[in-house]
């Protein structure tokens, strides 16, 4: 019977232990989703592992050779309880796949501010200061209301760059 179990990676090479498992005619399947990052002083989009260092591999508990999992390039191992391997339950590993696009990445859902709320600057000139949700201005920016002079002013800016401020 195939049962889905989690693989450990090495720090930086689940990319390549996914590549070297499929080359192997292994079943694997590494969640990823978009995350905007600063790259070369500008924001990008990049592709990322959902579960960093982590991959899934279906597996046949009986008549399927294991031992070149261990010596392929990039796995640190089968994620193990003592010496117990537990499997994934099929429904997990179903669910994130039900959910991935074309290059296998998860949607992120915007975050969901009201109009109102109080957001963080993190980083950039207004960095420290607060505004308010004013709307969306595209797919990855937000306008905030912020005091400027004694006035309101709309300023856009990255969504990956504010956060909510926690309510105390």
């Amino acid at each position: 019977m195939k049962n889905w179990y989690a693989i450990y990676c090495k720090p930086k090479e689940d990319e390549r232990a996914e590549l070297h498992l499929d080359r192997q005619s292994f079943e694997v399947f590494r969640p990823k989703h978009r995350v905007r990052r600063k790259r070369q002083g500008q924001m990008r989009t990049i592709i990322e592992s959902l579960f960093p260092r982590y991959l899934f591999i279906h597996l046949d508990d009986i008549g399927q050779n294991w031992a070149p999992i261990r010596s392929t390039r990039g796995v640190a191992g089968l994620v193990r309880w003592g010496d117990w391997i537990p499997p994934v339950p099929d429904c997990v590993v179903d669910s994130l796949r039900d959910h991935v696009d074309e290059v296998g990445c998860i949607p992120t859902p915007p975050a969901d501010y009201r109009k109102g709320d109080r957001l963080l600057i993190r980083e950039g000139p207004f960095a420290g200061h607060e505004g308010l949700f004013y709307g969306r201005k595209g797919e990855d920016r937000v306008m905030l209301l912020l005091e400027i002079m004694g006035q309101p002013q709309k300023v856009p800016f990255q969504e990956a760059l504010v956060e909510r401020v926690s309510s105390r």
